[in-house]
């Protein structure tokens, strides 16, 4: 306990962040060394790895995330069993940067999302939103003996708010400009956009989910081609977009023509969302089923970003990887500079990772760091709970 008191008076932090996604893919780990706080901080990436998730446990977790197959026993293994893989995951990269979890100071995981509901809704007399992500900090503190920073979604849900998006503080922190209007895409299972207008300040950012990203691509490559996903998009690079097919998506989803606050998951965008669009698409190519979902994550993209005066569009996630969404982008941006992110060590791959790095970072420095005008929350609160090891 006597490094845990001394976090807050230190200048420059080593500091871990874990992230496994919607997609539930990988475990993503990045070591980060930060100096400062808030719009002060200076992030250098020092090290990224990402551990694919057993089949077998990818599938678990699906099934747990929705309603119909989700039971509380699995719920409750998972969060430990989640844990310990996470401070696996943690051991192998220290293990790999000749570290040891003494010269660490923090560990920021953001947990699986078994459940998220962001809608308000009456439970037993209380109105509220609610969210659930797994994979205890706890465990992870006591397999690795590094403090871990967790759960950093509900204390905004307790304030009022979605507890979703929380990829824009990074976004605010390290991209925003004085002289350009920049929009940031993230695209991961889900899709969410942060719009940071010149010299912008954390309560008047516009961030939010705006449809599906890689989910439905994803649970199609599996149903149609045994796959995993559409590496680099070359399936969908063989196929056309179905225009009847891609109307129907248009009118079945009513949460991209939605209006903010607002985000989503698996819970609208999964199973029943995608077998719609099978059935739907019987007879259809299967190249052509995928080059039609694939166009209309980029579509849902650009519907919600019609509203702002954009200078810079920069694009991150693992769906900046799939060379059709990216085409499909600058087809609707029509040509403007669309561009992969790749800024002050911060790209694709590691950005969300490096998010919750920065976040833990940001808490043992006493900075609030949710964002009302995105999640819709009534105040300023401290994201994540603070796991000594």
């Amino acid at each position: 306990m006597n490094g845990f008191f001394d976090l807050p008076k230190k200048k420059v932090r080593t500091v871990i962040g874990i992230l496994s996604g919607t997609s539930v893919d990988a475990i993503d780990v990045v070591l980060t060394k930060i100096k400062g706080s808030g719009t002060d901080s200076k992030i250098d990436v020092l090290d990224f790895r990402s551990y694919p998730v057993a089949k077998n446990l990818k599938t678990k977790i699906l099934e747990v995330s929705e309603k119909s197959s989700g039971f509380v026993d699995d719920v409750c293994r998972l969060n430990v069993t989640l844990g310990i893989l996470y401070g696996k995951c943690v051991n192998k990269l220290l293990k790999s940067n000749k570290l040891t979890s003494a010269e660490l100071d923090l560990i920021g995981s953001h947990g699986q999302t078994i459940h998220h509901l962001p809608v308000i809704e009456k439970n037993f007399g209380i109105k509220s939103r609610s969210t659930l992500q797994i994979g205890d900090p706890s465990v992870i503190a006591n397999i690795t003996g590094i403090t871990t920073v967790g759960d950093f979604r509900v204390a905004d849900v307790a304030a009022g708010g979605s507890g979703a998006p929380l990829v824009p503080y990074l976004d605010y922190v390290l991209f925003r400009n004085a002289e350009r209007d920049r929009l940031l895409i993230n695209i991961g299972g889900i899709s969410n956009i942060t719009y940071l207008p010149k010299n912008v300040d954390q309560n008047s950012i516009s961030a939010f989910d705006t449809g599906p990203g890689n989910m439905i691509i994803d649970y199609l490559m599996l149903k149609l081609f045994g796959k995993k996903f559409d590496r680099d998009g070359k399936i969908s690079a063989q196929g056309i977009v179905n225009e009847v097919l891609f109307r129907f998506i248009c009118e079945m989803d009513k949460f991209h023509k939605s209006k903010p606050p607002k985000s989503t998951g698996r819970e609208f965008y999964g199973v029943n969302f995608s077998e719609k669009i099978l059935s739907r698409g019987k007879g259809i190519l299967k190249e052509d089923l995928i080059a039609t979902v694939t166009d209309f994550t980029a579509y849902a993209i650009h519907y919600n970003s019609k509203r702002f005066k954009i200078d810079d569009v920069l694009v991150s996630g693992g769906g900046s990887k799939n060379s059709s969404i990216m085409k499909s982008l600058r087809k609707y941006f029509n040509e403007m500079n669309v561009l992969k992110l790749d800024l002050k060590g911060v790209n694709p791959e590691n950005k969300e990772a490096v998010l919750f790095a920065l976040l833990a970072n940001e808490l043992v420095s006493g900075n609030k760091t949710n964002l009302k005008s995105v999640t819709g929350a009534n105040r300023n609160v401290y994201l994540g709970k603070i796991c000594p090891a």
